[in-house]
């Protein structure tokens, strides 16, 4: 194999992307990594751009074609991810890429490091993770979630669907704002402060800007079911005009076009509190009256099809 630097004028990338995988509150659904290690070997095209990868600066990607030439696309700034918006021409055979994060492992510790990744027009992975504390790389047995998006998204291929219903994105908005108003007020032992009144106005469905039921914010979140997908949030996100904000850091309106349904979904959840995790959690943390409603508001998290009763 031979690299350079020069990126030929078929490449196109967008540099306004942000890497999604970072330091995670523990009700996340994923982390960046996965979580078993395994001896090394596999595929030597996958194994070696993954090392490659590793050696550069974290959001950096390096592009193979079929006859074993490699290119190095440097990261953008602010900590972005090369592969965000890359679109690969049809002879590149495998992409590799690498980003600091935490990884979640059998033994529930989380190491921080070094992940690289490289996939394949195939869809085979090989992920090699370095922790802060090692110079020596462990070979881990999957890629998955963005991570694994954001490589096949960049070779044209099509990413699994998300199974997680698209109310989840305003819940866990809601859910996010809840868990930030709770800190601010000094964490569950100030929850006799908090009531659903307060809790309320901070749903974002909610544009009354005045108190409701717990009954109305059900409504509310189910219409938005009944009348959303993954698919038609990400086309609207990207028929947004071209400098419109972005509607989560990174997501701009080119990102969401360059996305699929199931990659654009992980994208936003990952960026959002997993519903049903930060709803037990804050439950539990608030008790009382105010659990209760916010049981009843969201209650059907785990099921949105279930009626109100």
């Amino acid at each position: 194999m031979h690299s350079n630097h020069r990126l030929p004028p078929f490449f196109s990338r967008l540099d306004d992307g942000r890497v999604v995988e970072r330091e995670r509150p523990l009700s996340a659904a994923l982390m960046a990594g996965s979580a078993q290690a395994h001896p090394a070997g596999g595929d030597p095209l996958l194994l070696e751009l993954a090392s490659q990868a590793l050696d550069r600066p974290p959001g950096s990607a390096v592009v193979a074609d079929s006859g074993g030439a490699t290119i190095t696309l440097e990261a953008p700034p602010g900590n972005g991810l090369a592969l965000i918006g890359l679109r690969c021409p049809p002879a590149t055979a495998a992409v590799a890429s690498s980003v600091r994060c935490q990884t979640l492992w059998p033994d529930d510790q989380r190491r921080p490091g070094v992940l690289a990744w490289s996939v394949d027009r195939d869809g085979g992975s090989l992920a090699l993770f370095r922790d802060e504390a090692s110079s020596r790389a462990q070979s881990l047995s999957a890629v998955a979630g963005t991570l694994l998006d954001a490589a096949l998204r960049s070779l044209g291929r099509p990413t699994p669907q998300c199974p997680s219903p698209a109310v989840w994105f305003p819940d866990g908005v809601f859910l996010h704002r809840v868990s930030a108003m709770l800190a601010r007020r000094g964490g569950p032992c100030g929850r006799r402060r908090l009531s659903w009144d307060s809790l309320s106005v901070l749903y974002p469905l909610n544009d009354t800007g005045a108190p409701t039921a717990p009954s109305f914010t059900r409504r509310l979140r189910q219409r938005f079911q009944a009348s959303n997908t993954w698919s038609s949030l990400r086309h609207g996100a990207a028929a947004l005009p071209a400098g419109a904000p972005a509607i989560l850091p990174g997501l701009t309106p080119p990102v969401a076009g360059w996305l699929d349904d199931g990659a654009f979904a992980r994208w936003v959840l990952s960026r959002v509190p997993d519903a049903p995790s930060a709803l037990d959690w804050l439950c539990r943390s608030l008790g009382g009256p105010v659990a209760d409603r916010l049981a009843l508001a969201l209650g059907d998290v785990h099921d949105p099809s279930t009626e109100p009763r």
